[in-house]
C-alpha cells in the first residue's frame, strides 16, 4: 500500500473504533443501514478533519461527478451508481479532474446479504482504468453477536487503486 492508502486506512480505523465504542445501540436495535451509515459518517468526518485529509468532505449516497461533468450521474453498465459513503473534494478541477479519496459500501452482515455486487462496484470504483479514481474502497458490515452482546462495524473487504502514487 502507498503512504496515502495507509493514512486513509488509519483514518477509517479511527472512525470505526469511535463508532464501535459509542453506537452499539443502533446495530443492536436493528436500525436501518442508512441510519447506521449516516451516523458513521459523523465519526468519519471528525477523523478526516483531524488528519492530513482535512480538505476533503464526507457525503452519504453521493451520486454525481462523471466524465468531467460534476452534474452528471456516475454510471456503470448503463445503471446509475449510488455509493453509500464517499470522501472526496466536491467539484471538478480542470487540471486534476475529480479528487476522490475513498468510498464505502455498507451492509448488515447479520441479514445474510449477498455482498458480491457491492464488492464488485468497489473494485471498479478503485480501478484506475475505469475512470472513477478512488484511491481506496471499503466494504463495511454491521455485525451482531447477540450471544456475546457485541455489535460493531467491521471492514469486510478493502480495495486499493494500484495506480495510486
Amino acid at each position: 500500500m502507498t503512504e496515502t492508502q495507509n493514512s486513509v486506512t488509519a483514518c477509517l480505523n479511527s472512525a470505526l473504533q469511535s463508532f464501535n465504542q459509542n453506537e452499539q445501540y443502533l446495530i443492536s436495535r436493528d436500525l436501518s443501514e442508512r441510519c447506521i451509515c449516516a451516523k458513521f459518517a459523523s465519526y468519519l468526518e471528525r477523523a478526516i478533519a483531524e488528519s492530513e485529509f482535512c480538505e476533503y468532505v464526507v457525503d452519504v449516497e453521493y451520486n454525481r461527478g462523471s466524465r468531467g461533468n460534476e452534474h452528471a450521474a456516475k454510471v456503470l453498465n448503463g445503471h446509475n451508481i449510488v455509493v453509500d459513503l464517499i470522501v472526496h473534494k466536491r467539484g471538478y478541477d480542470e487540471q486534476r479532474g475529480f479528487d476522490n479519496l475513498f468510498c464505502i459500501e455498507m451492509k448488515k452482515a447479520y441479514k445474510r446479504c449477498d455482498l458480491s455486487s457491492d464488492k464488485e462496484r468497489l473494485r471498479i470504483l478503485t480501478d484506475n482504468f475505469c475512470g472513477f479514481g478512488y484511491k481506496a474502497g471499503f466494504m463495511i458490515t454491521a455485525t451482531a453477536d447477540k450471544i456475546h452482546d457485541e455489535y460493531k462495524l467491521v471492514v469486510e473487504s478493502a480495495f486499493y487503486n494500484h495506480s495510486e502514487n
